[in-house]
């Protein structure tokens, strides 16, 4: 089994009176981390009860009609509200007014009963916050990350790496470069998909993420979001798929896949919303500037962009910068919370592919040069006269190239992964 470093961030709340709620794409392992929480309080809770259920499973949708059906179901069944409970709800986004039915839930039995859930909609799951806040937990579960990745290959156990601590991240880099590069090709041509990492055979690969990508539009692009012109959102999804690190020109997008900008902007939110793809907003010391800017796309799982462009021979990628910059910033993403990421353009068209904001209000300076001679870019340089009291850290992202200069720290992309910022 892979083992989820996220696993660890969610045990501490169990038995605490607040719902827990998983959010991530289908497939990425919310239903592996909700069984494994199931068999740890089912062995630890010898007095409770633990209830597990689907609720896009048809047999289960009366048990899901009203609170009142749910409270039914559970009074004679197993033991409630007489024995504490603990109520599993996998893709609860299904439920009718899923926000107000676990409200009225919580707030009746917060103190017989501890709600975990998961759900693949953050479009519908932000419906829900409005009842939820003050009273739910989010945890993002990400695809399998390159260190979950790599650590299951090898059934080893890494542990993360100070960014200060160079001496032992030239050592660990010294050791393992070979594996990690091999391990690196494979990840970046076939993703983080868990069954697709636990399949062998590369034909089957491609198999897993066509069915992935299958289910995605029929359950929850067609089906639940109701979206009719599924042609047109697909060649939105490789047309991003194509210019992942570039900027999304709303309007030059609607020109090019022939849709209306009301309909393209729709389509995007749901992209985003569903864990395909990320936007990331400039950087600016305005926020309103920052809002009304063009962001940037990354996709949260290279195998589906592979997939979505036919382009699964790493040798023949066109655009390997622009894959490693993705790469990046998934691994920037396992670190730091989405709304911290942000790049930095000038007027000029200067670029700083990454800027991390941190809670003392400073920043790391974070760029992707994919070579083995790198010097510091002169946005970096310009970056620090202009705002010298809020830069923390300078990060220059290469092949192999590892080093420390003039304050600046030069890391193989293959490393990041094991890095903590």
């Amino acid at each position: 089994m892979i083992k989820r470093e996220i696993i660890e961030k969610i045990y501490p709340w169990i038995g605490k009176e607040k719902i827990l709620i998983l959010n991530g794409a289908r497939q990425v392992g919310k239903t592996t981390l909700l069984k494994q929480i199931e068999e740890k309080l089912t062995k630890e809770n010898q007095n409770s009860s633990v209830v597990y259920l689907l609720a896009d499973d048809i047999e289960n949708e009366s048990i899901f009609n009203s609170p009142a059906s749910l409270e039914l179901y559970l009074k004679q069944f197993h033991k409630f509200p007489s024995q504490y409970l603990y109520l599993i709800i996998d893709e609860f986004q299904i439920i009718n007014q899923a926000g107000l039915f676990l409200k009225n839930l919580f707030d009746k039995y917060k103190d017989k009963m501890q709600i975990i859930v998961s759900g693949s909609s953050s479009l519908e799951i932000s419906k829900c916050n409005e009842f939820l806040t003050g009273r739910a937990i989010h945890f993002n579960i990400e695809r399998i990350s390159f260190k979950e990745y790599f650590d299951f290959v090898y059934q080893t156990e890494t542990e993360k790496i100070a960014l200060a601590d160079f001496k032992e991240l030239e050592l660990f880099h010294q050791t393992f470069q070979s594996k990690l590069e091999l391990s690196l090709n494979d990840y970046l041509t076939f993703g983080g998909y868990p069954e697709v990492i636990t399949t062998e055979e590369v034909d089957n690969k491609k198999i897993i993420l066509k069915s992935i990508l299958k289910t995605y539009l029929e359950k929850d692009v067609v089906n639940f979001l109701k979206v009719e012109n599924v042609s047109g959102f697909n060649n939105l999804s490789k047309v991003l798929s194509s210019q992942i690190g570039n900027l999304v020109n709303a309007s030059e997008l609607s020109g090019t896949i022939n849709l209306a900008t009301n309909t393209l902007n729709k389509y995007l939110d749901i992209l985003v919303g569903t864990y395909i793809f990320n936007l990331v907003t400039p950087y600016y010391q305005n926020v309103r500037s920052e809002i009304s800017k063009m962001p940037k796309v990354y996709v949260l799982d290279l195998g589906i962009r592979n997939y979505l462009l036919r382009s699964f021979v790493l040798d023949d990628f066109t655009n390997k910068g622009s894959i490693i910059e993705n790469f990046v910033y998934l691994n920037l993403l396992s670190q730091f919370k989405k709304d911290y990421l942000h790049f930095y353009r000038t007027i000029s068209g200067a670029e700083i592919d990454f800027i991390i904001e941190k809670e003392n209000e400073k920043n790391i300076l974070c760029e992707v040069k994919y070579r083995s001679k790198v010097t510091v870019p002169l946005a970096i340089k310009n970056f620090q006269k202009k705002y010298p009291d809020l830069v923390d850290q300078k990060i220059i992202v290469t092949k192999d190239l590892l080093k420390e200069e003039n304050d600046v720290c030069y890391l193989p992309a293959v490393l990041l992964p094991f890095v903590k910022l």
